[in-house]
């Protein structure tokens, strides 16, 4: 299958997968079924519907079949406590229902039991692209992502479990600051950005005596960094919690590849770029080691363009180096070649990746895009 963004969808293509509509009203809206032909109408809906694209079935990449991180059961049970949770805090001026935590713990039990004995952790990002860019969202994709990294550090159930609680709550305090600062497209002034810092701490306060000491010091450090350049406390180093340097690094991903109200999403690549830049300054180099094994630069199933001017479509991806995956060629007469593994591949070792090729306009690539309309769908 392939990911082809909404503006170069096509009637007579096939729907690869599902398409869920995720939003603050309902997180579990099932808009477009597998196996569905694509027309005008089905089309109109998911540009209308601010849908970054599907993925299509295609005869030359069947063999790609991108895994979800978490069903989509649990990914809707999970946005809602998160709303329940999130919600009560806000109405009740900061007020936590213990009863409410307690189903939020139960959640983040069902997140750790079903990311640990995951074979593949990889985080697929075009699993959350269909989903409104808010707090709740963000919340849970920050869990899978402290989850998951911790998984890959070897770190117990019981801490993993403390970790998603850290990942689900870590932003709760945001609900007592005004949304006009939330969402204000240009910078802050002094006064707002002080409320802003404020919201780890306005979390803790509330949180005190209902979870964990540890649980309160990730949600209290999330915004630190090593060199002390962080806030509420400007903590360095090694004063700075286990926890709260984890979800310091997921939380800076999944925010920088999310659209928001001041500026529009990078390409996963381009974070992965910045996060490994900050190393050792905002991140720890341990930490990030193990957060690169659990995300991809390019998801699979979505084109690329090589330094060669070549095309073509990623394959698989290399844990060892995240950003050198294995490639599928597309020739400029629209066939498809070989595959190339840019990390083994000796005779490839000068070729890297420049960029997302999600202009769709050459290279073959029309090509590729016309073997997708008007395919028979598969009974099996």
């Amino acid at each position: 299958m392939l990911f082809i963004t909404s503006k170069y969808l096509k009637p007579g293509m096939i729907l690869a997968k599902d398409i869920f509509l995720y939003n603050n009203s309902n997180f579990n809206t099932l808009l477009l079924t597998r196996g569905q032909v694509l027309n005008n109408t089905f089309i109109d809906r998911m540009i209308y519907h601010e849908i970054d694209g599907a993925y299509i079935e295609s005869d030359a990449f069947e063999d790609i079949k991108p895994d979800s991180c978490i069903d989509e059961v649990l990914k809707s049970k999970s946005l809602r406590r998160i709303k329940d949770v999130y919600n009560e805090f806000k109405v009740s001026s900061g007020k936590i229902n213990t009863s409410e935590i307690r189903q939020l713990s139960s959640v983040v039990s069902d997140l750790v039991n079903e990311l640990f004995y995951k074979e593949d952790l990889t985080y697929n990002i075009m699993d959350f692209k269909n989903f409104d860019s808010n707090t709740y969202q963000h919340c849970l994709n920050v869990a899978i992502l402290s989850i998951s990294t911790g998984i890959s550090m070897g770190l117990t159930e019981h801490m993993l479990h403390e970790l998603g609680m850290a990942g689900l709550l870590h932003d709760i305090g945001k609900m007592t600051v005004p949304l006009e600062i939330l969402n204000k497209p240009g910078k802050l002034t002094e006064e707002e950005f002080a409320l802003m810092k404020s919201h780890p701490t306005n979390a803790v306060n509330q949180l005190r005596n209902i979870v964990s000491f540890s649980v309160l010091s990730g949600i209290q450090s999330h915004h630190e960094k090593l060199d002390g350049t962080g806030y509420p406390h400007g903590l360095s180093g090694k004063n700075i919690h286990l926890y709260a340097k984890i979800l310091a690094v997921c939380d800076v991903y999944d925010a920088l590849t999310s659209d928001r109200s001041y500026r529009i999403s990078a390409f996963p690549s381009e974070v992965v770029e910045y996060v490994m830049g900050c190393v050792d300054t905002h991140f720890d180099y341990d930490i990030l080691t193990n957060f690169l094994k659990v995300i991809v630069a390019y998801p699979i199933g979505t084109f690329v363009r090589l330094s060669d001017k070549n095309i073509a479509v990623v394959v698989k991806n290399n844990p060892e180096n995240i950003m050198r995956p294995v490639i599928r060629i597309i020739n400029e007469d629209g066939t498809v070649g070989d595959d190339i593994d840019l990390l083994y591949d000796k005779s490839y070792m000068d070729i890297t990746i420049t960029d997302m090729a999600y202009d769709y306009d050459g290279n073959g690539l029309a090509g590729v895009l016309k073997s997708t309309i008007g395919m028979k769908i598969k009974t099996s």
